[in-house]
């Protein structure tokens, strides 16, 4: 028998980037488009800097599954690795399609 895995931090994000996350993963968009589009969105990183072009798709996945909402790889293995680790540590335990 294993205790379950401490709950997640708290996120370092915007509230406002977080929240718009959510609303395009339940538009259906998978977490490389949502990256994409908060970059063209002109969103800020945690530490100010311009939302990247191109992105692992890290922040997008942890923020999800925070939220409770399953995201949706797109294809994209490193995605769906990342996406399988977190849940294996406690992130998303009750997580919903988007």
């Amino acid at each position: 028998w294993a205790a379950p895995p401490p709950p997640p931090p708290p996120s370092r994000q915007d509230p406002r980037l977080l929240a718009r996350v959510v609303e395009l993963a339940f538009a259906g968009r998978c977490v490389g488009e949502i990256d994409r589009q908060l970059h063209l969105e002109g969103f800020l990183t945690s530490t100010g800097t311009p939302w990247p072009r191109s992105n692992d798709g890290r922040v997008v996945v942890r923020a999800l599954l925070r939220a409770g909402v399953a995201p949706l790889p797109g294809g994209d293995a490193r995605v769906a690795r990342y996406v399988k680790e977190l849940q294996e540590k406690g992130y998303g335990r009750a997580a919903r399609g988007g």
